[in-house]
């Protein structure tokens, strides 16, 4: 009887943490291939702050804070997330961080999974380090560069998807 009371008080220590796990914001809520529109109603943009979609463009950027993407993600303040559109359909998310300890690897590793053997240079005092890895249908490159002050920090998640519109892309500025 005794072994279930402690078991009983190990669930209940453990609730508030439960909570906690699923906070984490994963960007992959923000499925790639929709429209630009689709994507504001997602962020619940106010419809006089939504600039128009430019039609006819090959490629466009919008940006959002990354306290409004993420509410709750303390690695995504001050940082800006960047989705990127080709022929209207969301094939891109980047983040860059200012700071002085790294943090959005952390987070990305929590989401697509832990990278192994990551270059030595990221454990140094001042990481210089790139690296990517693939999950189901994304490929997720991670970079961080510092110097004695601060580090910046960049991850690019990238639709595996519409590897085609990046092609096409590719080939329509060649011919510029």
């Amino acid at each position: 009887m005794k072994i279930y009371k402690i078991i009983i008080l190990c669930i209940f220590i453990q609730l508030p943490f439960i909570g906690t796990v699923h906070a984490k914001c994963d960007l992959e809520s923000y499925k790639f291939g929709v429209s630009y529109k689709s994507l504001m109603n997602k962020l619940k943009v106010d419809e006089e702050l939504i600039e128009p979609e430019i039609k006819g463009v090959s490629e466009q950027l919008v940006f959002f804070p990354g306290e409004l993407v993420c509410k709750n993600e303390k690695s995504f303040e001050g940082a800006p997330i960047n989705f990127i559109f080709l022929y209207g359909e969301l094939v891109e998310i980047q983040i860059i961080r200012l700071s002085q300890e790294p943090a959005l690897v952390y987070w990305a590793e929590s989401i697509y999974g832990e990278k192994e053997d990551k270059p030595s240079s990221f454990y140094n005092v001042q990481p210089n380090a790139q690296w990517f890895w693939d999950n189901s249908n994304s490929t997720i490159s991670y970079s961080i560069e510092s110097d004695e002050y601060e580090m910046i920090e960049s991850i690019i998640i990238q639709s595996s998807n519409h590897q085609k519109y990046f092609e096409k892309l590719a080939i329509e500025q060649e011919g510029e």
